[in-house]
Order: structure tokens, then sequence, then C-alpha cells
């Protein structure tokens, strides 16, 4: 009987396993239900919304792998085939396996939900698991999972705001941040790889988010001062971790730096909005109180964390949880004009563009607070239980009242699908600088003669990056052409006198070539050598990396590969010897025999 008893583990784990991930999958699908399955509607702003951004972001690429293009550069399926390089600056890492659902059948609206799905039952599972990794309780890591996945900011990213970017971060940030823990004051030696990879899956998902996480880090560098003036080696960990995660992601950093070498955009003149960017900390505590997902703000049960943080942080023993509930509920402030943020308006910290981005690693820090409960207020674990299923119905709820507020954004899967081709985002940044979508899109989609000697153009095709056409009777034409001359685009493989593509900045950036005689123009994105390189270079680092850490993990030393190697080697050279001493046996016997037969004769 015992075998079948509820205490034997072989029984006991994957009972709890299974339920546990049926659990995640039944909630990542409820918290949805309202805003993306009710009467096969999804409730969004249409128009240059995040949402029509990051949707474009998957339709192109899909269509560039339907053209054999893995990894696009140039998303060309922005402004009817003007090109967008968001790629470059907006990794499509994250997005791939919304591209191959695309790619299985599913419509841009079926897609998208399912994605939805997909990121919520990851991010329920990874905050799990490392929350689990510390504090090996099943109901306080369940609680951590839930709070922190379904924390308003959160939601308000993926329900209202639609960043598919920051969505992605979310996912990582618990790896990051367990990093964080283990370097700072944990068991550093083995687990610093944790804020290499979570920093490197953040990285490639959003390009702000670093930013906050290199800030958190410096925070509780100077909280943890002391400590690591008697344990220096905490750095030594720190440094490891940063080298690594830059290795992996030198894939993304050396193309972004090499476009911003060779082209000039917008994002680049934009002006800081810190300061009107940020609103007065009594609306956001009063959109916490009142559960609102409409507006970013940590909600209701992390206010109280951060309250109860404060009034009682003299009773926290753990040092790590003292120091990251602190630090969140001064991120809750500071998210607010109560900070002066015009002090950093003009330096590089205006990349931040809105400060309640702090409230991601705000809510962070106060679930692991409510999760590891110092204060002992969530005695049992029918308490924990009951805040699970609170935290499930105030989500349910605000997404409930959002639809209802304004019912209008409710938006049929068949309206959804049809595409929204110059919704590059509402600060367009990585147009040229000068350029505006407003003529881009009047646009002609057609090669046009904009000086020089009337030519005859005719032929012309567009394939993802490629397009060609022919030119006759042409003396020193220029020829406007329908893309963004993005650094990459090259017309290198034409035929008879076409010149160098070069970018007109006084038309929007639109690449122009000059022809004369007859030929053929033929226009194409060529991948540079660094950008392949340093793809390349990323991914082997990651193989390499990844190795190590396995390695690691069973206590596989470099002696003891080395030991393998050389028994291997001595085994194998025992065994060509005695390949060897039979086969020389062999033959000396059969020496002797023809020896005696000649004898005999």
């Amino acid at each position: 009987m015992k075998y079948i008893s509820w205490k034997n583990k072989y029984l006991r784990i994957p009972i709890v396993t299974l339920i546990t991930i049926a659990l995640f999958a039944a909630v990542s699908y409820i918290a949805l239900y309202q805003t993306e399955f009710y009467r096969h509607s999804i409730w969004t702003f249409l128009g240059p919304s995040d949402n029509r951004f990051h949707m474009m972001r998957i339709e192109g690429l899909y269509q560039s792998i339907l053209h054999h293009n893995y990894f696009p550069l140039v998303n060309m399926s922005f402004m009817e085939g003007l090109g967008y390089i968001s790629n470059i600056f907006y990794s499509n890492f994250l997005i791939y396996p919304a591209a191959i659902m695309r790619l299985m059948g599913f419509t841009p609206a079926q897609t998208i939900v399912r994605f939805y799905l997909l990121m919520n039952f990851l991010t329920f599972s990874v905050a799990f698991l490392c929350f689990y990794k510390v504090q090996r309780k099943y109901w306080n890591a369940l609680v951590f999972s839930f709070v922190y996945t379904l924390a308003n900011y959160r939601l308000h990213d993926m329900l209202f705001r639609h960043d598919l970017g920051e969505v992605g971060a979310f996912l990582f940030l618990p790896i990051a941040v367990l990093g964080i823990y283990e370097i700072f004051y944990g068991e550093r030696k083995r687990n610093w790889l944790f804020l290499a990879f979570g920093m490197t899956g953040i990285i490639y998902s959003h390009a702000i988010s670093p930013i906050l996480v290199a800030i958190t880090i410096v925070i509780v560098m100077l909280c943890q001062l002391p400590e690591l003036k008697l344990h220096p080696k905490r750095l030594l960990s720190l440094m490891w971790a940063i080298i690594c995660s830059g290795l992996m992601s030198i894939g993304y950093f050396l193309p972004m730096l090499e476009q911003l070498k060779h082209t000039t955009l917008r994002l680049t003149e934009s002006k800081s909005i810190l300061t009107t960017g940020a609103d007065n900390l009594l609306d956001y505590f009063n959109w916490s109180v009142n559960n609102i997902i409409t507006k970013p703000n940590i909600g209701l049960i992390l206010l109280i964390a951060a309250i109860a943080a404060v009034v009682g942080i003299g009773k926290v023993e753990n040092k790590a949880v003292k120091h990251f509930a602190i630090i969140g509920a001064v991120m809750f402030v500071c998210g607010s004009k109560v900070f002066p943020w015009v002090l950093l308006s003009k330096t590089p910290f205006k990349m931040i563009q809105y400060p309640w981005r702090f409230y991601m690693i705000a809510t962070i820090l106060l679930a692991i607070f409510i999760a590891t409960d110092p204060l002992h207020l969530l005695k049992g674990n029918f308490i924990k239980a009951a805040l699970v299923m609170f935290v499930t119905l105030l989500a349910v709820s605000a997404s409930y009242r959002m639809v209802n507020q304004l019912s209008t954004a409710m938006v049929p899967y068949s309206q959804y699908d049809k595409a929204s081709p110059f919704s590059i985002g509402g600060g367009q940044e990585y147009l040229p600088e000068g350029a505006d979508i407003v003529p881009l899109e009047a646009e002609p989609q057609m090669p046009t003669i904009k000086s020089g000697k009337k030519a005859t153009i005719s032929n012309f095709k567009r394939s993802d990056t490629r397009m060609t056409f022919n030119f006759d009777n042409a003396k020193k034409t220029v020829i406007s052409v329908p893309v963004i001359a993005y650094y990459g685009f090259q017309a290198k493989e034409s035929t008879g006198k076409v010149s160098k593509l070069t970018m007109n900045k006084k038309n929007n950036g639109l690449g122009e070539v000059t022809v004369s005689g007859k030929g053929k123009v033929v226009i194409d994105y060529y991948e540079t050598h660094i950008q392949k390189a340093s793809r390349h270079f990323s991914f082997w680092s990651f193989i390499a990396i990844t190795i190590g850490a396995i390695f690691s993990m069973f206590n596989v030393k470099l002696d003891d590969i080395k030991k393998l190697y050389f028994k291997i080697k001595t085994k194998k050279d025992e065994s060509t010897e005695s390949t060897e001493s039979t086969e020389s046996t062999e033959s000396t016997s059969d020496s002797s025999v023809d020896s005696e037969n000649k004898s005999k004769e």
C-alpha cells in the first residue's frame, strides 16, 4: 500500500506537476477571455498603436520566412514594402513562435491570442520555478507566480498597451532577478549564469528594459557594500555574468550600432519625455487602489505590500527580502512626479521615456516580498490559496471593467486580420531623420524619375527585400526607388550604367540611383559582415556557455574532461596495439606454415 500512498514522492510529484500545469493553462485562458476570446473579438485600439506595430512585426517575419529569409533585418511588410528597420532595434527572437503559428495557417487574430496564451503560461511557469529554486515551498512559489504574472502593470502592458516587448521582458525578468539574488546574497559560484541568461533574454525582448535591470543591479550593489567588502568575489561573479551576457548579445548590439553609425534616425534626435511622461503619485495610488489596468500602476495587492514593507521593515530578517521590498517601494514613488526627472531629461536616461516603466521592477520585487511572507501574514496554505484566488478575481474584474467601459474597442477577428502597414509606432523612431510618414503613405510604390532625361522604366518586380526593373533610353537619369535606403541596401547586381544606391534625405529617406543608357536595376538588402559575424558569434557563445552551464550543473570540471579524453585515447591506443600484435602473430604463423609446406615439397 505504501507505493500508492500520497507520501510517495514518485506518485506525488508527477500529480502535483500536472495539476500545476493545468492550473497555469486554465488561468492563462481565464485572464485573457474578456479581452481576446469573448465574441471572437480583441479589445484594442487599432491604428498607430503598439498592437498593430507588433502584429506587423509578426507579419513581416512570417512573410520573410516564406521567402526563405530566416533572419530578416528589415521588415518589408511595413509601409507597403518601403521597409522599416525595426528588426535591428526590436529583435525578432521573441516573436518566432508567433510567426510559426502564421506558417501553420492561423490568421493574425488567432495567432496573437494564442501567442498571448503562450506568454501567460510561460510567465507563470518561469516565475514559479525561479522562486522555488530559492525557497522550496510550493504554495509560496505559487503565490509569487500569480501575484507577478497577474500584476496590474503586466496586464496593462499586455491587454491595454499590447506591448509585446515588455511582455517578453516580464518572461525573462524572474531569471535575471534570481541571478541578482544569487550573486549578491546567495550561492554566487554556480548561479551567476541566471543573470547572464535572464539579462540576454530581456535584451532580445525589449531595448529599454535592460536599462531598468542595470539600474536595479547598481542599487543592490550599494545596499550590499558591506557584504561586498567582506566577499569581493561576488563582484567577480557579476563581471562574469556581464561578460557572458555581452557575448551572447553582440548579435543585437553591433548591428544596431553599425546602422546608427551610417544612418541618422529619428530616435537619435527625439526630445526627452521623461518629465511629461510622469504623473502625480496620488494618481498612481488611486489607480492601484481601484484596480485599473488602463493606466500604469502596481495594483492593489502590491500597493498594500509596499505600505507593509515600509511600516514593518524592521521585522524583516532576510536581508535580500528587506532590500528588495524597500527598492520596490521606492521605485513606486519615484515613478511619479515626486522624483525630479527634469534633472535627467538630457542624459542617456531619457531613453527610458516613461518613468512608470520602473513599475516593472517594483512589481517583481514587491511580489517577492509577498511570497516570502517575512511578516508572517500568510499563515497556512488555505490563506495562500485564498490569495491566489483573490489575485485571479482582481485580474478578471480589471479586464471586465476595461472592456465594458469602452466596448467600442472590441474588434472582431475579421477586422483585426486586416493589415495596417503604416502602423510603425507612435514615435516612428526608426525612420531616417527628417522623414515623415504622411508623404510616405502617398508614395506610388513604383520607381519614379526625379531628374535628368526621361527614360523608359519597365518590368518592375519586387519580392521581400529584392526589387528589379529595366530601364532604357536614359542619360544621367535619377530614379527614386520605393524603398527606404537603410545601410545594407545596395544595387551591386545591376547591369548597365547604374550608380550606387543612395539615401535622399530630402525625399523621406527613399533610395535613388542614377542610370544611363540601357540596363537593369537590381536592389536588395545584403547582410553586412558585422551583422553576419556578430550573429554567428552570439549563437556559438550561447552554445558554449550553455554547455559550460550543464558541466557546472553536474560538477564536471575541465580536468575531468581531460582525464576522460586521455583514458579513451589510451584505450584506443591499446586496442590498436592489440590489433597490430594479432595481425603480426597471424602473419608469422602464416609464414611458418608456408615454410613447412616448402620443406615437405
